[in-house]
C-alpha cells in the first residue's frame, strides 16, 4: 500500500490527525527531501526508514521501491503541502498505480489556502504552477492574459519581482498574493500590481484576477 500524505506547509499545527497516524503506521517514508522529512517526523517524535524521490529518480529507485512495496507499507510526503502539485508526486503513482493500492490523505496546499481568503469566486481557476526560469516565459504569461478565469501561481523569493513585472507587461492585473502562507510572518496583499510593496523573502502564491 502506498500512502500520498499531505503535510503542513509551514505551521506544523496543521497536520492532520490522519496524516501523523499513518506516518506512525507506515513501514518506509519517501521523501521529495529527506532532510524536510526527517525534521518533520523528528517533531512529530516518530523515527522511520526515509528513502528520497525526488524529480531525478532512476529507474534503480523505482526497482527498489517496487520490491520493498510487496512487503512494507510506504508514505510519499513532498517538501511541504499535498504531493502531486508542482512535485514528482506523479510519477510514483503513474509506475505503481496497477501493483499496489494508492491512498490519499489530504492535507495543506497553498493552492487552496489562499483560494480560500480570495476576495473572487474560486469556483473556476487554472492552476500553472511556477513560471519558467528562462525558456517560454514570454508565452507563459500570455497564457495567463488569454485565460478567461483566475490563474493561481506559485513563485520564488528569487524570482517574485521579476515575474510581478512580465505580469505587467501585459497588464496592470488586480491580484491576491499569499507571502509564507501559515508561517510566523504570512503577509496577505491584495489589490493591483502596481499597487503592492511586496517584500521579496519567502514563497508566494499569486492569484490573478480575469
Amino acid at each position: 500500500m502506498l500512502y500520498i500524505v499531505g503535510t503542513p506547509i509551514g505551521n506544523l499545527e496543521d497536520i492532520t490527525i490522519r496524516a501523523k497516524q499513518v506516518l506512525e503506521e507506515v513501514d518506509i517514508v519517501l521523501a521529495e527531501d529527506t532532510r524536510m522529512a526527517r525534521k518533520l517526523l523528528g517533531r512529530l517524535d516518530i523515527s522511520k526508514k526515509i528513502i528520497r524521490f525526488d524529480e531525478n529518480a532512476r529507474e534503480e529507485k523505482f526497482i527498489l521501491i517496487s520490491k520493498l512495496l510487496k512487503e512494507n507499507k510506504m508514505a510519499f510526503v513532498s517538501d511541504a503541502g499535498t504531493p502531486n502539485i508542482s512535485d514528482p508526486g506523479f510519477k510514483l503513482i503513474e509506475r505503481f498505480k496497477d501493483e499496489v493500492e494508492i491512498v490519499p490523505i489530504p492535507g495543506v496546499s497553498a493552492l487552496t489556502t489562499l483560494a480560500s481568503i480570495a476576495d473572487i469566486p474560486m469556483n473556476k481557476f487554472t492552476f500553472m504552477g511556477f513560471p519558467p526560469a528562462k525558456k517560454k516565459r514570454k508565452r507563459f504569461f500570455k497564457e495567463v492574459f488569454d485565460s478567461k478565469i483566475p490563474v493561481v501561481l506559485y513563485e520564488s523569493p528569487h524570482r517574485i519581482k521579476k515575474t510581478l513585472e512580465s505580469l505587467s507587461e501585459f497588464e496592470d492585473y488586480d491580484c491576491v498574493i499569499g507571502r509564507e502562507l501559515t508561517k510566523k510572518f504570512e503577509t496577505i496583499y491584495y489589490g493591483k500590481i502596481s499597487e503592492l510593496k511586496i517584500r521579496e523573502e519567502g514563497e508566494f502564491t499569486l492569484i490573478i484576477k480575469r
